[in-house]
């Protein structure tokens, strides 16, 4: 239901878990203005609030309330940003106290009592915002060590047209090191305001308690933010070649994708990619890493919100000419329809399984209810994602695989290269 124009409640009842879960996902546009504020208000939130000035009485509340799980993230949505707070609580069927109100009651102060500096107005507690960019620095430095986020970031940044879609979701030190505690204190009144806003609450409720809860929400009228989907045109193949002091070297590449979520052969494209290298039956896995013995790591994965497929492999640096025309020859290859109708049934039947274990998962509910909310054009319910399974044959498989187009590739050689 809307509670205001660009803010929505949805309430998934179910008696199949013993804990409710709660999601409240703010969505706005990917810029390099905002994305590190963004990224610091997700911290910030886990920390304190006025409500709870230290991080001892903000643990402390949680686990007065038979140790309620807290947590926030942030992620990229094709040309979105998005900032979500998940809690899960103990079902109030359980015990003798109205969890409900009390979980909804805890993140109305996160949001709404933020903890700010009680001696200057407009803007955040000093202390505790040099604390959390501190540590938001030392993570993204930690995460920029980690060569395989290094190299994805690398591919990201040669595939995308737009600079700004090739931006890590957790920002970078650049977009960090500026921001203060009342430049982020000034975002975050905007994103109160503009943001669109979506709560699902997944659980054995009082849908009516539900409603009535968030309708006490201050949040305001905003306007919708559509066209999630990042879309660009295909352009001529770039590639980057780069030396790092690592044992393993990293080969990934990026093909253009010829489809979006829910569309007509989205399920063509899951088939696809499992048989590619999506699963230990993969072309990749089984030519390039087992039969050939040319890579340590090969796999694939795919974006259907910003039409990016991803190959990745891990190599000897000796080895990379090798491995880059059979990993190329194994798309060729998904083209030709180099694979059996029973590696595609066994591909299918991997990714029913995968969909029904699905099913048992509460965060994988929520997310499928937010997909649903934020492109219900597009929404494919649990029986029509069966029925078009089902469907996918040898021939859809081979056409989609030839539309696909190299984009960018990206090598990281590793030292023992230059020592050769």
């Amino acid at each position: 239901m809307k509670l205001t124009e660009g803010v929505k409640l949805h309430i998934i009842p179910t008696k199949k878990f013993k804990t409710v879960r709660l999601m409240i996902r703010f969505r706005g546009l990917l810029t390099e203005e905002t994305l590190a504020k963004r990224v610091l208000i997700s911290n910030l939130w886990e920390t304190s609030n006025q409500a709870y000035p230290t991080a001892q009485s903000f643990a402390r509340r949680l686990s007065e309330m038979y140790g309620a799980n807290f947590s926030t993230s942030v992620a990229k949505k094709g040309t979105q940003h998005l900032l979500t707070i998940n809690m899960a609580f103990v079902n109030q069927a359980f015990i003798d106290e109205d969890s409900l109100a009390e979980a909804i009651a805890f993140v109305k102060s996160v949001i709404f009592e933020p903890d700010v500096d009680e001696e200057k107005a407009g803007r955040f507690n000093p202390a505790v915002f040099e604390r959390e960019k501190r540590n938001l620095s030392h993570y993204l430095k930690a995460m920029n060590e980690d060569r395989g986020y290094y190299a994805s970031r690398k591919l990201s940044s040669l595939f995308f047209s737009d600079k700004e879609q090739g931006l890590p979701g957790v920002a970078n030190s650049e977009l960090l090191e500026p921001e203060t505690p009342e430049s982020v204190y000034a975002y975050y009144q905007e994103m109160l305001a503009k943001d669109n806003i979506d709560i699902i609450v997944l659980g054995d409720v009082n849908e009516d308690e539900v409603v009535q809860q968030f309708q006490a929400f201050s949040f305001e009228g905003r306007k919708e933010l559509t066209e999630v989907l990042y879309h660009q045109d295909p352009k001529a193949l770039v590639s980057e070649v780069e030396d790092k002091e690592v044992a393993q070297s990293i080969l990934q590449l990026a093909y253009l994708l010829p489809c979006s979520y829910g569309d007509e052969d989205y399920l063509t494209l899951q088939v696809m990619n499992g048989l590619l290298g999506g699963f230990a039956h993969s072309k990749l896995f089984m030519n390039v890493r087992e039969k050939a013995q040319l890579a340590y790591s090969a796999g694939s994965t795919f974006d259907s919100f910003s039409g990016l497929l991803k190959i990745a492999i891990g190599i000897d640096a000796s080895n990379y000419e090798q491995a880059l025309s059979l990993t190329k020859a194994q798309v060729q290859a998904m083209a030709d329809g180099d694979f059996t109708d029973d590696e595609v049934e066994q591909t299918k039947t991997m990714l029913r399984n995968s969909f029904y274990i699905g099913l048992d998962s509460a965060g994988n509910l929520l997310e499928m209810a937010y997909v649903e909310a934020l492109v219900p054009e597009r929404h494919i319910d649990d029986d029509e994602f069966l029925r078009r399974l089902d469907a996918v044959t040898k021939a859809d498989v081979m056409k989609l695989a030839s539309r696909l187009e190299l984009q960018a590739q990206y090598f990281m050689r590793g030292a023992a290269y230059g020592e050769a």
